[in-house]
């Protein structure tokens, strides 16, 4: 590669998330003792010690010990020092060091401070796809809520979450199976509020037909209340009559899933892991295959300034933002419209003409 020119990485993914990077440099392997280690010096090292093995063994002469001078035992050879004047001392301060534990870092439960940044795009990108898949009037927003408002139920609900998302999918996909509709595209989200109520968001398919919803509200409260109590048995005797509603997706799937994703959810004091999502497998391995990454060659001094402008002004991203490392700047980030079919060729057009006005640039003169 030319001294005066860096990889660069761009990456679009189906949630609208998009990042245009340095590629990491990575310095060559090199020796313990300093030194590069070049693949014929490798060979040649090999052929000499294979050719030492074959030779006979040179004769061993013997050596008077001195203070440092090795002592030839056989083929071994050991070094004998002299030990130092204060010696016991040395040996109590490294049984100290070997009895004295080192401390490990205290790691938070999984999930205390709610979804990640992964995890968001990776719900959003998966409301998209079901919505470009099936479109937005075939999709519903169904949400569940606990019903129960005492503190010690709250918490063994949030204790169990896993299975409660995990057996709620389940006997979802089987009532959506029973009916001809896709039992996989799933897409569940678990919300906290300020107040203290959990609620259960789900985006499944469940289109109208004659001006009904096959799957009627009646039939997933009862299916919400099979899975609950199944998981969380004293809430067999609560009322569920109205714990559960359904909507449908006016606008947007993503956005209208977003807003509920935004709410902050971080916990203090826990001591058990928090699961707040699940995503079929199958979504999962969709939005693999539809992910992007394209390589380009830039000038070192690129401008990510000057492309975010650019990106702003055509309006063709938002919610732009920098990753810097020592004072540089490394990476940009940011979302952009997913049915934007065209953004990666726009985006790397912007990429071409930042990279030949940074050529120019004072910094790189």
């Amino acid at each position: 590669m030319v001294a005066h020119l860096r990889d660069c990485v761009i990456k679009t993914d189906y949630s609208g998330f998009f990042s245009v990077s340095f590629k990491p440099y990575r310095p060559p392997k090199r020796h313990p003792m300093g030194l590069a280690v070049r693949l014929s010096e490798t060979k040649n090292s090999a052929v000499d010690s294979q050719q030492k093995v074959d030779s006979p063994t040179p004769d061993i002469q013997e050596v008077e010990p001195t203070e440092l001078s090795p002592v030839c035992t056989g083929h071994k050879v050991e070094v004998t020092q002299l030990p130092p004047a204060d010696s016991n001392q040395g040996l109590v301060a490294q049984e100290l060091e070997q009895d004295t534990p080192t401390p490990k870092a205290v790691r938070r439960p999984r999930g205390s401070t709610g979804l990640t940044k992964y995890a968001k795009r990776l719900l959003v990108g998966a409301v998209n796809l079901l919505e470009t898949d099936y479109g937005k009037h075939n999709l519903v927003f169904h949400t569940a809520t606990l019903p129960s408002d005492k503190p010690e139920i709250k918490l063994e609900a949030l204790r169990k979450s896993k299975q409660i998302l995990k057996y709620w999918r389940q006997v979802l996909s089987r009532l959506l199976s029973k009916f001809g509709l896709s039992g996989d595209d799933i897409v569940i989200v678990l919300e906290l509020q300020k107040r203290g109520a959990i609620h259960f968001h789900t985006v499944f398919v469940n289109p109208r037909k004659q001006g009904q919803y096959v799957l009627s509200l009646k039939q997933l409260d009862n299916a919400w209340r099979q899975a609950l109590t199944a998981i969380l048995p004293v809430l067999k005797q609560v009322d569920f009559s109205k714990s559960c509603r359904t909507e449908p997706v006016r606008k947007s799937a993503g956005r209208y899933l977003a807003k509920y994703l935004s709410k902050g959810t971080t916990i203090k004091n826990i001591e058990f892991s928090i699961t707040w999502y699940s995503v079929g497998d199958s979504i999962k391995q969709r939005l693999k295959d539809k992910a992007d990454t394209f390589y380009l060659q830039v000038h070192k001094n690129f401008n990510f300034e000057r492309l975010a402008e650019a990106l702003v002004s055509d309006k063709l991203a938002w919610c732009i933002e920098f990753w810097k490392y020592n004072g540089e700047i490394r990476s940009l980030f940011g979302y952009f419209d997913h049915c934007d079919w065209n953004f990666m060729l726009i985006l790397r057009d912007l990429i071409k003409r930042v990279n030949q006005w940074s050529k120019w640039s004072p910094a790189s003169l």
